[in-house]
This record gives C-alpha cells, sequence and structure tokens, in this order.
C-alpha cells in the first residue's frame, strides 16, 4: 500500500536460475509439445550422445558422477546440459501447437529431432 492506501502491484520476486530451473523448463516445453513421459529420457539419450559422443551410463562412469545427479558431473559438463536445455527449451517454445502427428511416436520423434538437431549446434561452441 501507499500513503494514500492504495494498493500497488509487486515486483515478481527474481531467483537464480540453476541446473534445475532450466531442467524443468526444458521438460515442460516438451510437455507444452504433448511430449509423453517416455520421450523425456529419450531426448537426454539424443542429448548426450550429440554434446558428448557417449551414452548417458558412460558420461556418468567416465567422470566419476553419480547416475541421475547431475550435480555430481564436472562443472564443464553441467553448463553444457544447461545451456542445451535452455537453447533446446527456446526451440521447442517456438514449436508450441505445431507439433502433432497421427501416434505418440510421431510427436515423440519430433521432439526429439528438434533436440537432436540443437545439440549438434550447441555442440559446435564446446571446447571438445
Amino acid at each position: 500500500m501507499d500513503l494514500l492506501g492504495q494498493s500497488q502491484e509487486l515486483a515478481p520476486q527474481r531467483r537464480r536460475v540453476d541446473g534445475a530451473i532450466v531442467f524443468r523448463r526444458f521438460t515442460d516445453s516438451i510437455r507444452s509439445n504433448g511430449g509423453d513421459g517416455q520421450v523425456y529420457q529419450e531426448a537426454i539419450v539424443e542429448e548426450t550422445r550429440e554434446l558428448f559422443d557417449c551414452r548417458v551410463s558412460e558420461l556418468y562412469e567416465g567422470t566419476g558422477g553419480k547416475r541421475n545427479d547431475r550435480s555430481t558431473l564436472p562443472q564443464a559438463a553441467q553448463e553444457a546440459y544447461m545451456v542445451n536445455e535452455s537453447l533446446s527449451a527456446n526451440e521447442l517454445e517456438r514449436f508450441i501447437g505445431t507439433i502433432g502427428g497421427e501416434s505418440q511416436d510421431e510427436v515423440n520423434d519430433q521432439i526429439k529431432a528438434v533436440v537432436r538437431e540443437q545439440s549438434k549446434q550447441t555442440r559446435k561452441w564446446l571446447p571438445w
């Protein structure tokens, strides 16, 4: 309230962006395009293959990370995932309402194709 008793809109609270927030936006963009529960893991498999040229399990084993805990990966790997998932979410958000198909598999395949292509582009900027 101001001095005259008028209500004022509060500014939205900001919070630090971290890997969990980026990942949530990424998965929300998949869901918004009609992706089902199966496509989340498949998109990460595609992303990992393009970014790191290995399987998800190989990335964790090779770096000494604890499976399903990205915070145990080297900082460079965490950053690569964050950058790519942020860019992939941007790209998927552009496609909301346009991805479709005759089956759920076709929808999932189109989502994975967007993630795969973005991952290829992101990889060009990485030092490995």
